[in-house]
């Protein structure tokens, strides 16, 4: 089930696994799309990865060093050699769209969802609704709305959100800037093409959202008719700034939390939006074709989120697939690449650079 083919709306995905989005910072300094960026999905997208979701990625021009950005048309021709990139090479691609709210590093201050006036807010829609149209015209097959972890809309949709006007108060209160959203971008790229979310399942920080938040907010985002959702976590950085503390770090689970921790997440919500017809795709250390089948077995998800596995060995797949255990780099959930992210470094697998060593050395 888990290598065989699987079609929705626009997407027809050679098998229901999926490389999740994961920062990168091979982007270059001002946003533009690099060769290096362009290979690192190219060569995924030949590892025989059903859905690519490339990497956050900027509606807003605000800056953030060497984070891909869709907020004006110059960025556009990048965007189509990557997205052709990754077709040629045999995959299907999403784009997470993300917006992400004034910080200052000096200070530690950050800015708040309370913060913002309803103009503001109102230019956060146009924002997701440009990069949206863009995002079709340069031949992505889905985008993908960022509504997990510690950005804008995430901030919205959290209990933590305060506002006392129409984007506070209540759950659909506090879910209305992304159902807004949907619905906005629906108006713009058709009924044909995929318009997707991701949410936090649970957000593991005191006062946020559990599973009673977000199986509501799930339902509410089906009803407006997204076509998948994406199960992450965690996220928040209320608890310890930039992916330090309990929360965040329930985003990149580590080794000493069990294999398919957050399949729970996904299958709660797959019961509230399946009604619809919309798929989820499971997250949170699954590394073996083997768990994978039987989440999909279950019926706890629709398809099969894989991150740092491909990001230690492209051809993970493959390996796995031909039972050449043997050969595969992999992950030990170390999360050293979460400590490069946090220093904007390049994301790298240590894995393979011991593995590189080591046959420098054979040799």
């Amino acid at each position: 089930m888990l290598l065989s083919p699987v079609n929705f709306k626009n997407l027809s995905l050679k098998n229901r696994v999926v490389w999740l989005p994961i920062v990168s910072w091979l982007a270059a300094e001002d946003g533009f799309v690099t060769d290096a960026l362009i290979e690192r999905y190219r060569r995924r997208a030949e590892g025989e990865v059903g859905l690519i979701v490339i990497e956050a990625t900027g509606v807003l021009d605000r800056r953030s060093p060497r984070l891909i950005k869709i907020c004006d048309d110059k960025y556009m021709p990048g965007l189509e050699k990557m997205v052709q990139a990754i077709h040629d090479a045999g995959a299907k691609v999403s784009v997470q769209l993300i917006h992400y709210a004034k910080k200052s590093k000096k200070t530690g201050w950050k800015q708040k969802v309370e913060d913002l006036s309803l103009e503001e807010i109102q230019q956060v829609k146009k924002e997701y609704v440009e990069a949206a149209v863009r995002a079709k015209k340069v031949g992505f097959d889905a985008i993908e709305i960022h509504v997990a972890h510690s950005y804008t809309l995430a901030s919205f949709v959290s209990l933590l959100n305060k506002r006392k006007d129409e984007y506070g108060r209540d759950i659909n209160g506090r879910s209305k800037i992304v159902l807004d959203i949907i619905e906005m971008v629906r108006e713009k790229v058709g009924d044909d093409y995929a318009v997707c979310a991701r949410i936090s399942g649970e957000e593991f920080v005191k006062g946020g959202n559990t599973l009673k938040q977000t199986q509501v907010i799930s339902r509410l985002m089906a009803g407006k008719g997204i076509d998948y959702l994406s199960v992450s976590a965690g996220g928040k950085d209320e608890d310890g700034d930039w992916y330090t503390g309990y929360s965040s770090t329930r985003s990149m689970p580590t080794k000493n939390l069990p294999d398919g921790c957050h399949v729970y997440l996904s299958e709660a919500l797959r019961k509230e939006v399946a009604p619809y017809g919309v798929p989820v795709i499971a997250s949170g250390k699954i590394n073996s074709l083997k768990q994978a089948e039987e989440i999909l077995a279950k019926g706890q998800a629709d398809l099969i989120g894989v991150c740092r596995p491909l990001l230690a060995d492209p051809d993970w797949i493959i390996q796995l697939k031909e039972n050449r255990e043997d050969e595969l780099v992999e992950c030990t959930y170390c999360n050293t690449c979460l400590d490069r992210d946090r220093r904007f470094e390049a994301v790298e697998c240590i894995e393979v650079e011991k593995k590189m060593r080591k046959e420098a050395k054979s040799s």
